[in-house]
Parts: C-alpha cells; structure tokens; sequence
C-alpha cells in the first residue's frame, strides 16, 4: 500500500490559516483519519462541476475541495458550505 500524501495548493493553506482553532485541528485531524486510510477517495464525493475541482471531504460544515494526482491529495479550497461552490 502506497501512502497517501496530501498537498496545499494556491489559497487553500490561507483558507485553513482563517478558521478558529478548534474548527483547523478538526479538519486536520479529519484529514489525518483519511490519509490513514487504503482508499481515502471512498470517504470523499466526486463533484459534478469540476471547474473548482474534482473530489470533496465534509467536515462538519466546511468542504475540503481537491484533486487527485496519483497518490497526492492537491487540496484546492477549504470554506464554508454556504461559500464553497460560489464562482
């Protein structure tokens, strides 16, 4: 098994930066749980429209969005649910 790895790409890193504390350590002990995990796509929903990208974890109310290169998670955007998939 191949470990997977995952990767911040363009704002999503600051994305993270601007949330409370509690709501980062869930959503990077969330994150954690899926890299651990065979298959971390199995817990994640594909998106229809993938102008923003192409797979989404849920953590409570925030969406991580992000695309898969391999064995890398590129995540691409973490928001809100009500923000997330706004153009």
């Amino acid at each position: 098994m191949t470990p997977y790895r995952i990767v911040f790409a363009g704002s999503s890193k600051k994305d993270l930066d601007k949330l409370d504390r509690v709501t980062r350590q869930r959503i990077a002990k969330k994150l954690q749980y899926f890299l651990e995990q065979e298959n971390p796509l199995v817990y994640a929903r594909q998106l229809v429209h993938s102008n923003i990208g192409s797979y989404r974890f849920r953590v409570g109310h925030y969406r991580i969005v992000f695309d898969v290169k391999g064995h890398t998670l590129q995540v691409v955007s973490i928001k809100h649910r009500k923000d997330v998939y706004k153009g």
